[in-house]
């Protein structure tokens, strides 16, 4: 399964794992034929219920900008466009989906009926362009350009997350990403802050007089004392410095780790949480139960991250309900609200 760099979404860090479960499929085949039907068939089993699990995790966003494309040329009516640009928390597959709630928390905050159950929901179209293990690099050099194709009134981005984890640990996580993306170079500090500034001047020279809202990242792992949330903070310090250079009122900061401190800091701040590097192998296992059994009401992102002691963060990187819900609140009500969405909803639908 080769990965596309068209822009487009793809299956990158899932296709070895793919690849995998399909020869785990065959090779059940000959065991069924020629061995054992018990070993054979379990096997089969096994590798197919893994195939699906990884088929739902790694699927792009049903809201992703092709998609929309396709759909805006059928409709009369026009909506605000918002699109969402940033890695596996914003993706929505293995973290627990941000953008279908906008706009009903747009509703609820505006005094307004609440939207239609439908992919893309009045009043405001969110359009989610954002892609499961991917980096600053990536956004700015593959994302971007394709995404912009879809002529938004906001944009918001929450990348980084990635960046951070292979600063954390370059000789597993930055291997890792820097072979699955393709990148040039290692990912650092240095070189986030060069691709979050190359990304608003794109969206700046490109069209000035979109909305640009760029949320501060979330805890990596639940212990605000870690290392791991050291270097959060100074990836969070570099996002408002260069949305503070840019000293315009069309990009704003988007607080979303001050909503999470906040929380984390009244639960008690936590003395223990499962290392990074174990999480990320927890996290696979979590994922996988729970495209598996949610379908049958088994399993929630809150449930799966109580297992591992967490409130926020179900494996202590990506988003429960509550993180969610918590991301949705920041990016409604201390952006779009305060960026006049009520105004821009009104001009459009009368036009």
């Amino acid at each position: 399964m080769a990965t596309s760099r068209s822009g487009l979404h793809d299956r990158r860090g899932f296709e070895f794992w793919m690849n995998l479960t399909l020869a785990c499929m065959a090779l059940s085949v000959l065991l069924l034929a020629l061995y054992s039907w018990k070993i054979g068939l379990g096997l089969l089993l096994l590798s197919c219920c893994t195939f699906i699990s990884l088929e739902t995790a790694s699927a792009p966003p049903a809201n992703r900008p092709d998609v929309f494309t396709t759909w805006q040329r059928l409709q009369r009516q026009r909506c605000p466009v918002l699109l969402c640009l940033g890695d596996s928390l914003l993706h929505g597959t293995i973290s627990s989906s941000v953008t279908p709630e906008i706009p009903t928390k747009v509703c609820q905050a505006l005094g307004m009926e609440l939207p239609l159950d439908r992919i893309f929901a009045d009043p405001i179209w969110v359009v989610n362009a954002a892609q499961n293990n991917i980096t600053s690099h990536t956004v700015v050099n593959e994302r971007l350009n394709k995404a912009m194709g879809c002529y938004p009134d906001y944009i918001l981005i929450m990348i980084g997350t990635n960046d951070l984890l292979s600063v954390y640990n370059p000789s597993t996580f930055g291997k890792s990403l820097i072979k699955m993306n393709e990148l040039p170079e290692a990912p650092s500090l240095q070189v986030f802050e060069r691709n979050l500034t190359r990304t608003i001047n794109f969206i700046r020279q490109s069209s000035p007089l979109v909305q640009i809202g760029v949320c501060t990242l979330p805890p990596l792992g639940e212990n605000l004392n870690s290392r791991s949330n050291d270097l959060v903070r100074q990836a969070n310090q570099i996002i408002e410095s260069v949305v503070a250079k840019e000293a315009n009122e069309r990009c704003s900061v988007v607080p979303v780790h001050s909503k999470f401190e906040a929380v984390l800091e009244k639960e008690g701040r936590k003395k223990f949480s499962l290392p990074l590097d174990i999480s990320v192998f927890v996290s696979g296992l979590q994922v996988a139960a729970y495209h598996l059994l949610a379908p049958c009401g088994c399993f929630t992102w809150n449930m799966l991250g109580k297992l591992v002691g967490n409130s926020l963060l179900f494996d202590g990187i990506h988003l429960n309900d509550k993180g969610r819900d918590l991301v949705v609140e920041a990016i409604v009500d201390d952006w779009l609200v305060k960026k006049n969405i009520a105004k821009a909803i009104a001009v459009k639908t009368s036009s």
